[in-house]
């Protein structure tokens, strides 16, 4: 009878020091953590689609890119070869934006670098094009911002400037600072 209460003892024991040796191994395991390397993205994606609404489910705009990564750390996508789709409230296309690289905060604000155009979609539009090589966007307010020199083309006008404040949805724009413009009316039966 001792010889069966030694045995049972010993496998008790070896069952439970396994188990120990389990748990241990668990905590172990928990208790590492690699850190995030923030150099790093969380994710990524090639050639990803995003379509946002606004509050009342009217197409707000499309953003399309080469590739997109993600950085928690940061709260930042950076976007390469965005292009931004604008949409008005009867979900009429009716800016794209377009740049080489683009960043975007969680604020919703769009960072464009690179070849920026803002391009008017709509035939009846005075302005037509912007082009310059830095700007930002609020998506919420679109309001579009410039502090680096740009072109503006309109239907029979070229200006240059140093700086922008505008409103896409607004259709207005303030050119500041070194600003020239020059007008031309082309002939119509000529320019064919």
């Amino acid at each position: 009878m001792n010889k069966n209460k030694l045995w049972i003892s010993l496998l008790l024991m070896v069952i439970v020091l396994g188990l120990m040796a389990l748990n241990m191994e668990n905590v172990h395991d928990n208790s590492i953590t690699k850190p995030l390397n923030s150099q790093i993205p969380t994710y990524q994606s090639e050639y990803p689609m995003t379509i946002v609404y606004n509050p009342i489910g009217q197409l707000s705009y499309k953003l399309m890119a080469k590739n997109v990564k993600y950085y928690t750390d940061s709260q930042q996508s950076w976007f390469s070869k965005p292009v931004m789709t604008l949409f008005d409230e009867n979900a009429i296309a009716t800016w794209k934006i377009q740049s080489d690289l683009a960043k975007l905060t969680n604020n919703r604000i769009l960072y464009l670098y690179g070849h920026v155009e803002v391009k008017s979609l709509i035939s009846t539009s005075q302005l037509k094009k912007i082009k310059t090589d830095s700007a930002n966007i609020n998506l919420i307010t679109q309001d579009l911002v410039s502090d680096r020199e740009m072109t503006i083309y309109g239907i029979d006008f070229i200006s240059h400037c140093m700086k922008m404040r505008g409103n896409i949805r607004a259709k207005t724009a303030e050119l500041i600072d070194q600003v020239k413009t020059n007008y031309e009316r082309y002939n119509k039966k000529n320019s064919t």
